[in-house]
């Protein structure tokens, strides 16, 4: 367990540790003489826990309380789940009390210790005043049930009773997930004369041993949008200040790590990851808790763990949030932080050195359009309500499906599929990296049908589509390896049709009478004589039928398959299309684009005819057109 103290500077927070742990931790040769902490120091108390009956430690991390170390300070608590805010008995609550009390509120501590020091310099009418006054204000800051100790570290006078409490705290914290990834933010670096490189840090979730690997996260490559991590190994490992062979969430641990890293590399707020990001965050969607008045675009200062940056806050809801309201709203960092859904933000005003509220991190990839939407705030207010991992994850995949890769750095989780599959209320399918609910399968394929069939009543001289355009019309923005295996699911129970690479609904399948085959023979063997495009009329003379009679056949050899209409009365056959598509296929895959001067020498055609070919290409799907040129679109069609 690890506690941070907090208050304003020359309250005794460093004597404090001193009197528990024995442990002087102002470490900087500059401290010890100024007595004055300027960086982040580190305590530790050993003691025989009633719970496991066994030796633990308690660890501290001092933080300075001077206004001009605020940074630092935040360094030190935003990794902490415990504080002690230290407050001097002859002086009372000052300015860096109070701020640093309204830090602790808005990073949601676990609990909060107050203790009123300097006991030895004040009476005990003073005492009892002060702790009325705490008491006071610590209900209106929302500590309802506020722990306040009176000590003094010179005479000793009451330490035993915060050790107690301190100890007692400690045997009954709540433990934390294992099964999350280990995750530690890095505060300090340094070489160790026959070690090599060691890193510190607070460790916020899961568990490490020696021989593991880790991922080191550097935030400089992050602002490089690069999300590439560097592998290293675990040599040695400190806990709590002893050598050990294992360390877990909520310790204060020293890492000995080798790789290709060097000193230079590290940096206070680096990460050292189980599972590192795969992308490069730079906007997040959160729950904002204002402490002040906070408009809409604002520019905010942001602390999370170890780390610091600047950005705009988006609200979502409304142009300000007034104090001591919630809202949802967006954050734009100006340079990308490492973080996981439910890590929790400080957010500061830069020029005015004010704290302006907190966020709870609800969203990592927010959508870029659509942001005010109806739906999508509906959306985050219910995902907002929850924190367990396992109800998030349930409600995700409710609404879509989910990729396990993003689900797994997002949330830390490396059983993602466990966690998933063990929800009752619907069952969960895994196709390639995606998750998704049997109702949603059972929706889609429904939609693939109801598309399938509204094509066919809206090109009702064509037999069906290529599977591109299909899951254009029926799944955009959907994962295309659900689609291909719900498509392929629909195809064996012979719902859907697979007709020379059209895509049609089973119902959507005719007959030729005998007069009609006669008259097929015919028209077919007068199109092979010219593969150039046939007008319904020219073929009706050249067949001796009558055109009406034609033109309805026209329709059914079209739905068959056999014939295209590339315009109203413009028919080509199957096969000449598909002689088309192998030259314009080879030409694309030689010059990567397709222009329609090309085209015309490729096809001998003229320039109308050719543009009415070209265009029905793009209207089938086999082809797209960019600027003035087309390239490619579903290569698999038309592939005799």
């Amino acid at each position: 367990m690890i506690i941070a103290t907090a208050g304003h500077v020359d309250h005794g927070k460093t004597h404090l540790l001193q009197a528990l742990t024995g442990t002087n931790a102002d470490r900087l040769p500059e401290e010890q003489k100024r007595g004055l902490t300027i960086d982040l120091g580190y305590a530790f108390m050993p003691y025989l826990s009633a719970t496991t009956q066994q030796q633990e430690t308690l660890g501290f991390i001092d933080v300075p309380g001077h206004e001009k170390f605020l940074s630092n300070m935040l360094a030190g608590v935003g990794t902490a789940h415990h504080a002690m805010l230290i407050v001097a008995g002859d002086e009372g609550m000052m300015a860096q009390s109070y701020e640093h009390l309204a830090i602790l509120r808005l990073l949601a501590m676990d609990s909060l210790t107050v203790v009123i020091t300097k006991s030895d310099l004040t009476t005990v009418e003073q005492q009892q005043q002060l702790e009325a006054q705490l008491t006071q204000l610590l209900f209106q800051q929302g500590f309802t049930e506020p722990q306040i100790f009176h000590c003094s570290a010179f005479t000793g006078d009451g330490i035993g009773e915060l050790k107690a409490h301190l100890i007692a705290l400690a045997d009954n914290e709540k433990q934390q997930q294992n099964d999350l990834g280990f995750r530690l933010a890095i505060d300090r670096a340094f070489h160790v004369k026959g070690a090599g490189l060691v890193v510190t840090g607070t460790a916020l979730s899961g568990n490490i041993a020696v021989g593991d690997s880790l991922q080191f996260v550097n935030h400089h490559k992050l602002k490089q949008d690069q999300a590439q991590t560097k592998t290293v190994r675990i040599k040695g490992l400190h806990a709590q200040g002893k050598t050990a062979q294992t360390a877990t969430a909520n310790q204060r641990v020293a890492i000995n790590v080798v790789g290709d890293i060097d000193k230079q590399d590290l940096n206070r707020g680096d990460w050292l990851v189980e599972i590192a990001p795969n992308t490069v965050i730079k906007r997040v969607a959160i729950v904002l808790t204002a402490n002040t008045d906070i408009k809409h675009w604002q520019t905010v200062q942001v602390f999370h763990a170890a780390t610091h940056t600047t950005g705009r806050i988006a609200l979502l809801e409304a142009d300000e949030v007034k104090v001591n309201h919630s809202a949802l709203a967006e954050i734009t960092f100006d340079s990308p932080l490492c973080l996981a859904e439910q890590d929790r933000l400080l957010l500061r005003d830069p020029a005015l050195k004010t704290n302006l509220g907190s966020g709870l991190v609800i969203d990592l990839l927010p959508p870029n359009r659509g942001k005010r939407k109806p739906e999508r705030l509906a959306y985050l207010t219910q995902r907002a309500t929850l924190s367990a991992t396992k109800d998030i994850i349930a409600f995700k995949l409710a609404n879509k499906p989910q990729s396990i890769s993003e689900l797994t750095w997002q949330h830390q989780c490396s059983n993602i599929e466990q966690v998933a599959c063990d929800q009752v209320d619907n069952e969960i399918s895994q196709y390639g990296d995606f998750l998704c609910t049997s109702d949603y399968q059972t929706q889609l394929q429904q939609l693939i049908i109801e598309k399938l069939a509204q094509y066919h009543q809206q090109e009702n001289d064509h037999i069906g589509l290529g599977k591109d355009r299909l899951y254009r019309i029926a799944a955009l923005n959907q994962p295309m390896t659900i689609f291909n295996a719900l498509l392929t699911q629909l195809l064996t129970q012979r719902r859907i049709i697979n007709t020379r690479s059209w895509l049609h609904l089973a119902s959507h399948q005719l007959q030729l009478t005998e007069q009609e085959q006669k008259h097929w023979l015919h028209v077919a063997q007068m199109m092979q004589t010219s593969q150039e495009p046939w007008w319904v009329r020219d073929l009706a003379n050249a067949c001796d039928i009558d055109e009406d009679e034609l033109r309805t056949l026209s329709y059914k050899l079209a739905q068959l398959g056999y014939i295209s209409a590339i315009v109203k009365d413009r028919y080509v056959t199957h096969e000449y299309l598909i002689h088309i598509a192998n030259a314009v296929r080879k030409h694309i895959e030689q010059n990567q684009k397709l222009e329609t001067a090309d085209f015309r020498n490729l096809s001998q055609l003229g320039r109308k005819v050719a543009v009415q070919i070209l265009e029905h290409l793009d209207k089938i799907g086999f082809t797209k057109g960019k600027f003035n040129y087309r390239e490619l679109r579903d290569e698999d069609l038309l592939k005799g």
